[in-house]
């Protein structure tokens, strides 16, 4: 038996609602900033560059995370704000893959201050943040892989003709359960 598996389980479940997907609310944890997203953490270069960034800016560069596949908890290794993320989490993801598992991340931050869930590639995924650094105010990384739920309840004022595409698209009532839920 791999005591440290069950005791790195725990680790998750004080952070994650296990099972839990968007547009529910993922956290046991509180956190002060949600992002979501819509690329694959495991294989886009442009998304795991960024959340690397917002963690650096938002965190000290001391910061180090647990890695774990979403499918069944499974430790995978750490990432610590040093690495190459890029590298790091290619290489975490194709150790699951190797071993069939094709699902998504969780990642979650030693200090709590921070969490990533994607369940598995092809679903929307959220970074999570408790930090006074507000995200927001680095719009360049937000516009290009990340929405907030400002930028939800603009495109469910439908006043471009885009806004109502993606607010068709999403499904309304995804995105009113998103903001109930991390607003």
């Amino acid at each position: 038996m791999d005591v440290n598996k069950y005791k790195k389980q725990t680790e998750v479940s004080e952070v994650i609602r296990v099972g839990a997907k968007l547009p529910s609310d993922i956290f046991v944890k509180k956190f002060n900033q949600y992002l979501f997203f819509d690329n694959d953490i495991c294989t886009s270069d442009d998304l795991i560059n960024a959340t690397q960034f917002i963690i650096c800016e938002c965190f000290s560069p001391d910061s180090v995370a647990s890695v774990f596949a979403y499918s069944d908890l499974h430790y995978l290794g750490a990432l610590d704000t040093s690495d190459d993320w890029v590298v790091k989490i290619t290489s975490l993801s194709t150790l699951m893959n190797d071993s069939g598992d094709y699902g998504g991340l969780i990642i979650i931050d030693k200090k709590q201050q921070w969490a990533l869930v994607q369940p598995t590639p092809v679903e929307d995924g959220v970074l999570a943040i408790y930090s006074d650094k507000q995200v927001n105010k680095m719009p360049d990384i937000l516009d290009e892989n990340f929405i907030d739920c400002n930028t939800i309840r603009e495109w469910l004022l439908e006043r471009e003709e885009r806004d109502k595409e993606l607010v068709n698209k999403l499904g309304r009532d995804y995105l009113l359960e998103i903001l109930k839920n991390y607003n």
